[in-house]
């Protein structure tokens, strides 16, 4: 077992298998976690498990559609009972386009609903259940700064992450007593393979450009600089910390 300051604990990270997600993934492994990570693609979490277990700890790749209950629960105790238990669970699986919302349809709506927020409300209740029998644990959701202040042509995504922030601080309220911490970070632009396929269609190029002159520190955030984020939320460091949402977005969102 590696060593560090998350050595045996075991997490679960949600949309693990590229950008925000395997860069948590990665960082959690690298502090000494033991990791399952959870996403759709079988590929991208085999690979990412890979990775997790050249670092010396053990990684788990569980193949799910997270946007169901029932897949969320069999994806979610496949993890535990691999890991052995649920010490920290990450929500990071997310999903959006950015289109005008009258052009969208309500198929389009549910997706995105079910992906951004009933994944994370599912993959919730069956860590909690866990966690509140075995004494105690660690949520971090990954939210959006879109859920704070609203992102035009992504209304319903900011909608459902508006909708997890909530979650975040309810839950932190009814759980505290039952020594689980909730907490949530909420990226802003961040150089994901989503945010490169974006740019490279000139269609999202311009907006991109003009969302970077926003930002006061004029540059996108690194999957790393999230992940470091989350690893603090999941470490003793914030022990006495629970129902709080933060920004990592360079300063274009203050409040």
């Amino acid at each position: 077992m590696a060593g560090g300051p998350l050595a045996g604990r075991r997490a679960v990270v949600t949309g693990g298998g590229r950008g925000i997600g395997r860069a948590v993934a990665l960082h959690l492994a690298g502090l000494g976690a033991d990791v399952a990570v959870l996403a759709r693609t079988r590929e991208q979490v085999d690979r990412v498990a890979r990775e997790v277990g050249a670092r010396g700890v053990r990684g788990i790749g569980v193949s799910a559609d997270l946007s169901t209950s029932a897949a969320c629960r069999t994806g979610m105790t496949a993890a535990r009972e691999s890991l052995g238990g649920i010490d920290m669970l990450v929500n990071n699986a997310g999903w959006t386009l950015t289109t005008p919302f009258l052009e969208e349809s309500e198929d389009y709506w549910r997706r995105v609903i079910d992906i951004n927020l009933w994944g994370a409300v599912f993959c919730t209740r069956v860590a909690l259940e866990w966690m509140v029998e075995h004494g105690g644990g660690v949520i971090v959701n990954v939210a959006s700064d879109a859920g704070r202040v609203g992102t035009g042509g992504e209304a319903v995504y900011s909608a459902a992450k508006g909708g997890v922030i909530a979650l975040t601080r309810s839950l932190a309220r009814e759980m505290a007593s039952r020594h689980v911490r909730i907490n949530c970070v909420c990226p802003g632009p961040t150089e994901t393979e989503v945010l490169a396929e974006n740019r490279a269609d000139p269609a999202h190029a311009s907006r991109i450009e003009r969302m970077v002159r926003l930002i006061p520190m004029r540059r996108v955030a690194q999957p790393e600089e999230i992940a470091e984020v989350v690893a603090f939320f999941c470490s003793d460091a914030s022990r006495y910390i629970t129902g709080q949402v933060l920004s990592v977005s360079g300063g274009l969102t203050m409040v």
